[in-house]
């Protein structure tokens, strides 16, 4: 019989992509772990890993084990976790991956009174504006756009449309002329967004013209991958494409202005989705409930 204490240690170092760090979450020594996962390969008579000093990544064999076996250990984890049903006081650990915006703007405000009135749930949310496979990467929920919603998943709204703001700082245009039209932003000073360093290329800004979709290409001087973009725009570094929602008390206070409002895309609501399984702890039941739009 395979030692399942190893598999499920293969399966955090895969997802953590760090043997230091899923020694950690283990609570065993980075040494101990090496010497499982060594123990793992020798029995198996194959390699796992690809190791370098600097980094390591699953080879062709890893890949297909972590991809049979760690849905099966996630379903394993969530039904030891339904017994959590036949305590009085519910208890439990719910992981969310979300976009920023969604969780700085809805996930958290909706959670925070949440967190206070059980105290003995865990939440755990990993902020990330690129999609993932939730059920490979050991989440309970994900968060997207309803555009952008992966198939056969049960999805619930949790917000409202979400409407898209072009803002820059007064102190900006002291010197410099407000844009009327679009293609104007080509002579401004730009803070863009890049998702990842995997996907290189800079985030389009996208407006509505006599309801056609138009695609800005920034070619920003200033890009990041966060929330930074709002306090960039705030420092007057420039003009940045933002949610509307995470720059509305700024733009009531008057520290950013909207520009070319007359050009906003809406977007679809952002939605909370999981996989169609049945069997959902009392646990993941309340998050839910909390989430959804009133």
């Amino acid at each position: 019989m395979n030692n399942f204490n190893e598999l499920n240690y293969f399966i955090t170092i895969a997802h953590a992509k760090s043997f230091a760090k899923a020694a950690k979450s283990l609570s065993i020594s980075p040494s101990a772990l090496s010497h499982s996962m060594r123990s793992l390969e020798s029995r198996l008579e194959l390699r796992l890993f690809n190791r370098t000093t600097r980094s390591i990544s699953l080879t062709e064999a890893g890949e297909q084990l972590y991809h049979q076996i760690a849905p099966l250990f996630q379903s394993i984890n969530n039904e030891v976790n339904a017994l959590s049903d036949f305590r009085k006081t519910p208890s439990g650990t719910i992981r969310i991956n979300a976009a920023n915006l969604a969780v700085e703007t809805i996930i958290y405000p909706k959670l925070r009174h949440f967190l206070n009135r059980y105290p003995q749930i865990t939440i755990e949310i990993h902020c990330d504006n690129n999609w993932v496979d939730i059920v490979k990467q050991g989440f309970d929920m994900g968060c997207r756009i309803g555009d952008d919603l992966p198939k056969e998943m049960i999805a619930m709204r949790i917000s409202d449309p979400l409407k898209m703001a072009l803002v820059a700082s007064p102190e900006y245009f002291k010197n410099r002329a407000i844009p009327k039209q679009i293609q104007a932003l080509n002579q401004h000073q730009l803070i863009g967004l890049r998702i990842s360093a995997q996907h290189g290329t800079e985030l389009p800004w996208e407006f509505v013209e006599n309801d056609n979709i138009i695609k800005y290409h920034p070619s920003s001087h200033f890009l990041i991958n966060n929330h930074l973009r709002k306090q960039a725009a705030l420092d007057g570094l420039g003009i940045t494409w933002i949610g509307l929602p995470e720059v509305a008390n700024e733009l009531a206070t008057g520290s950013l202005i909207e520009l070319l409002p007359k050009y906003a895309i809406t977007y679809e609501p952002f939605y909370i989705y999981y996989p169609n399984r049945k069997g959902h702890t009392n646990v993941f039941k309340l998050v839910l409930e909390a989430l959804k739009c009133e």
